[in-house]
């Protein structure tokens, strides 16, 4: 299964994984095997008023929009290329008095992209929004608690005058958002976490504790910061070993230089489910990390 741009990819059933990502042709090291801008991405909150809400870079001045008085842009080109995602929210937080927290402002985006383009397969998507795995049914008490909150948060930051969706799937949408499908952004030093996305298509690729894929970050080209393109940030998924065609791709949900106890423990709280590839159950990094370590405490 293709779509637009990711021909080099496919979904498919894993065994024992559910749905995953596999290789239609041969990558080496460092190949980019695909590059996904975000469904959706917003700043973190501690960060809104020194990290353009577009391209996601650190900038010494910011303009403000003058509408809401929230939302910092590098200059008009990142405003005008944020109005679309921004529009709605725009009133929304001018009608609630305030910005909602990040979870609830990505939530938010992403209904207002479903507002506007349904929630089945959008251009370049693999999957929709609707089947992106949510694990609520796997909450515990607490989860359930915070989620319970983020729901109460947005039905009252949401707007009347938008799309009314049931409590079941606003409940999706945090779940999705909540469990496994966000990853942060990084500024363009790469030195910085700065923001969360969604990102269906990379999303599918499940993880192994020695994989042979990485995500990089990439905000567009620094030597392009006065052009058109200054604002095509994206995530790429990079080969980190030559990959066969057919071969299952994979990522690292967790620090991968962990034991693995450590990785097992966050995997089961975090993403809700046991390790059991080869480097689990043999301990094989285990092994090579205690070297490591022995050599440089030689």
């Amino acid at each position: 299964m293709t779509k637009g741009g990711m021909e080099s990819v496919e979904v498919f059933t894993s065994e024992g994984k559910g749905r995953g990502l596999r290789a239609q042709k041969e990558f080496l090291p460092g190949d980019v095997i695909f590059a996904e801008p975000a469904y959706a991405a917003v700043v973190f909150d501690s960060l809104t008023h020194v990290i353009c809400h577009t391209c996601f870079k650190r900038q010494e001045r910011l303009h403000r929009c003058g509408q809401c008085k929230f939302a910092y842009y590098c200059d008009r080109t990142c405003q005008r290329a944020a109005w679309l995602n921004h529009k709605n929210e725009c009133s929304a937080i001018k009608r609630h008095g305030k910005a909602p927290t990040e979870n609830i402002r990505l939530a938010a985006r992403i209904m207002w992209k479903i507002e506007r383009e349904g929630s089945g397969l959008s251009e370049g998507c693999l999957v929709s929004i609707d089947d992106l795995q949510n694990h609520v049914d796997s909450f515990g008490e607490e989860e359930k608690k915070e989620l319970r909150a983020d729901v109460e948060s947005f039905l009252e930051f949401w707007p009347p005058q938008s799309q009314q969706f049931g409590l079941q799937y606003i409940s999706h949408i945090f779940g999705v958002v909540r469990c496994c499908n966000g990853f942060t952004l990084s500024d363009q030093r790469g030195l910085q976490a700065v923001g969360v996305g969604l990102f269906p298509n990379l999303c599918q690729a499940n993880h192994d504790c020695w994989p042979n894929c990485t995500v990089i970050f990439n905000n567009g080209n620094h030597e392009a910061v006065r052009s058109m393109f200054h604002t095509q940030m994206r995530i790429e998924l990079r080969a980190l070993s030559k990959i066969s065609p057919g071969a299952e791709l994979t990522v690292s949900y967790v620090d991968f230089l962990n034991v693995s106890e450590e990785r097992q423990k966050q995997l089961r709280k975090q993403y809700y489910f046991d390790c059991s590839c080869e480097h689990c159950k043999k301990k094989i990094k285990d092994d090579v990390m205690l070297a490591v370590k022995e050599g440089e405490s030689k």
